[in-house]
């Protein structure tokens, strides 16, 4: 009798320790989990002093269940393969913008053009409960990706050689040739707007410029025009997006934390994120202000300006993106703007 007791407790024990085993069925309290963090920017940029403040929170918040360690420069891929690596888990968390490769309607993530025209109107819309960020966070998870928290690097602009004709106006061709981002809206809008588009890689884009090829170059906010501004004589406002960056987390492991754990993700990704709201409109100042410093005319337009471009990329842009994106997306933004949805 014993024995068969002895036995019972021994089968008891094996099952209690295969079930510990299985995926998501260890128990979360005092489970360890070790993970990588990627971003692009230089060691000295602000987005690594977020990452790493980011990292040192959650591992005091967590008592070091998760511990974070931050990869800075591009060392384990750019920004498009570090969105795969994330998804597929062999990098657990990343800060970058995020990329459409697997799923197309993640356009509206990085580059819609004119869903905004300032940016505490995007603010709202990227927070936590935001429109655009419940958007998006639906769809990341459909590639295996949490969306934690976006930020922002700052309202874009172009730098130019020569002052294009009428800058203000999308109806006046502007007969100069600029680089934009290999992506279809790019190409689009600034076509629109006047200009000769060309799509090239940004690590081509100053060979590009200073080799004639192109004339200047699109694809973010002031900081991205310091970066030519040997080569380029003007900086133009056209405010045609809010460049964003993700805290994104592959999605397996945000559902191995938690819910405790899981908070403290979220929570700490949103708190970051708010604070970079508050200072990016000082930051853009800042940039504009070195390039005006530097030589380059800086051109901000007024309000009315920005509602007559953005109302006629709203109206022969928009309809073309929704081949991207599809036309239920489409026709929430244009709710959000106030037009009409057919």
């Amino acid at each position: 009798m014993i024995r068969k007791w002895q036995a019972l407790l021994g089968v008891l024990l094996l099952a209690a320790l295969v079930v510990a085993l299985l995926p998501g069925c260890a128990p979360a309290a005092g489970e360890k989990h070790e993970w990588r963090l990627a971003q692009v920017m230089p060691e000295d940029s602000p987005y690594a002093k977020i990452v790493d403040d980011f990292a040192d929170e959650v591992r005091v918040k967590t008592d070091g269940r998760v511990d974070i360690t931050t990869y800075h420069g591009g060392v384990l891929g750019d920004w498009v393969l570090i969105n795969e690596l994330v998804m597929r888990g062999d990098v657990e968390m990343s800060l970058v913008p995020v990329a459409p490769t697997y799923d197309p309607r993640l356009n509206i993530a990085y580059y819609t053009p004119y869903l905004f025209t300032d940016i505490e109107e995007a603010k709202t819309a990227y927070a936590t409960g935001g429109w655009i960020n419940e958007m998006v966070g639906g769809l990341l998870e459909g590639v295996n990706t949490k969306g934690l928290a976006a930020f922002p690097a700052g309202m874009s602009g172009c730098t130019l050689r020569d002052v294009p004709p009428s800058p203000a106006d999308p109806d006046v061709p502007k007969n100069q040739k600029i680089r934009v981002m290999p992506l279809k809206a790019c190409e689009l809008t600034f076509k629109r707007l006047g200009y000769i588009p060309v799509a090239i890689p940004y690590a081509e884009a100053y060979i590009a410029i200073d080799t004639g090829i192109v004339d200047g170059e699109m694809g973010g906010p002031p900081f991205q025009g310091t970066e030519f501004m040997d080569i380029q004589s003007c900086w133009i406002q056209y405010s045609e997006y809010v460049e964003t960056w993700w805290f994104a987390l592959n999605l397996d492991e945000y559902n191995g934390l938690s819910e405790a754990d899981q908070k403290v993700m979220v929570e700490t990704a949103d708190k970051a994120a708010s604070d970079y709201w508050l200072k990016v409109e000082a930051d853009d100042e800042k940039y504009r202000q070195e390039m005006a410093d530097f030589g380059l005319e800086v051109i901000v337009f007024s309000k009315a300006e920005l509602d007559n471009i953005a109302k006629a990329i709203r109206t022969d842009v928009w309809p073309e993106l929704e081949s991207l994106v599809g036309k239920a997306i489409m026709d929430t933004c244009r709710e959000h703007v106030g037009m009409p949805v057919k």
